[in-house]
């Protein structure tokens, strides 16, 4: 009991926990919205009473900007400029739902409006990070405060610290399905097939009709190389799921795997209708394809998955030397990595 409260105080020292803290840290994100609010000029309209209300707003006179822009919408009330300005009075006003109601409206009237676009990230964002910190404040030993910390940590790549945190979250609430699959998936990109396979078996008995538990498990299993055991969790998968490419690429490997080609045919076949360009299903198939004696299918298989490979292989060189990343689409994820890889 003494490490749980010592635990909490640590926490709570570090993220803020209590009024002082909370009310603290709300202030400097005020602050931070207030220079949002200020950050840049007016764009579209520039009627004198929306310069004045601009003038306003710079002179931190944010009262006097809001009542201008209101005054100026009841003869215009079309202007998206307008709206996004009396939004960006209110933010550094604090009057945060305010704010959220005239970006909208802005953004109904003009759905392009880049600056309306902005405000409204900025203040959504600041917004969730005053509802984490509340949450924080209020339950620093939560399930969910856990795993915010560990997704937090996983997006930093710290894969140790956000083990830690997904651990102390299903110690929190040991049948949160969504944290049982987070942890599991974690483990099962560090190819930690045993420790997954706990925590997956942990969801599907919380919820026996899970798409992601079912797959996880059939990944698990198929990269031990007990493909019986992988087809068993993977068909539950697709009687979830009957769309998934991936689970039916995983399962057609996991028949090739235990000497069943014809079957392994039927479920990749499946796996290309779904998603055409899926390189690895056609090199599967080709193998499936040469143990059934089927000699020129395999060879059609074959010579898609080389096109296949070749087209990766040329968006992969566009990305690498395009001047706007951007723009340039990459490869499905599907297509080029491996049918139940510990990432997927």
């Amino acid at each position: 009991m003494e490490t749980n409260k010592s635990t909490a105080t640590r926490r709570a020292s570090t993220i803020g926990a209590g009024s002082t803290g909370f009310v603290l840290r709300a202030v400097r994100l005020l602050l931070v919205l207030l220079g949002v609010a200020l950050a840049s000029p007016l764009r579209g309209e520039t009627a004198p009473a929306l310069a004045a209300s601009m003038r306003a707003l710079y002179r931190a006179e944010f009262g006097k900007a809001a009542s201008l822009a209101r005054e100026y919408l009841k003869v215009h009330p079309k202007s998206a400029a307008a709206r996004v300005l009396l939004a960006r009075a209110e933010m550094a006003r604090g009057q945060f739902d305010s704010a959220f109601l005239e970006l909208q409206q802005a953004l109904r009237l003009d759905p392009r409006n880049v600056d309306a676009l902005y405000y409204l990230s900025r203040l959504c964002f600041a917004l969730s990070n005053i509802e984490h910190q509340e949450l924080y404040a209020l339950a620093p030993e939560s399930a969910r405060v856990h795993q915010l910390m560990a997704e937090s940590y996983r997006a930093q790549q710290n894969l140790a610290k956000a083990e830690e945190e997904y651990r102390a979250a299903v110690e929190a609430d040991p049948r949160s399905l969504e944290v049982l699959v987070a942890l599991a998936d974690l483990l099962r990109t560090q190819y930690r097939f045993d420790d997954a396979i706990v925590y997956y078996s942990r969801a599907v008995e919380a919820a026996p009709r899970n798409y992601d538990s079912a797959y996880g498990l059939g990944a698990c299993y198929l990269y031990k190389e007990e493909p019986q055991r992988a087809a068993e969790y993977l068909r539950r998968a697709l009687e979830i799921d009957s769309n998934s490419a991936a689970a039916r690429l995983a399962l057609g490997d996991a028949w090739l795997r235990a000497g069943r080609p014809a079957d392994a045919v039927a479920e990749l076949q499946a796996a290309t209708a779904l998603e055409p360009n899926m390189r690895q299903a056609f090199t599967l198939l080709a193998r499936a394809y040469n143990r059934l004696g089927q000699a020129e299918q395999a060879k059609a298989a074959l010579s898609k998955a080389q096109e296949l490979d070749q087209k990766e292989r040329a968006e992969r060189e566009a990305i690498l030397t395009s001047d706007d990343l951007a723009v340039t689409p990459s490869p499905a994820p599907a297509a080029s990595g491996q049918p139940a890889g510990p990432n997927e």
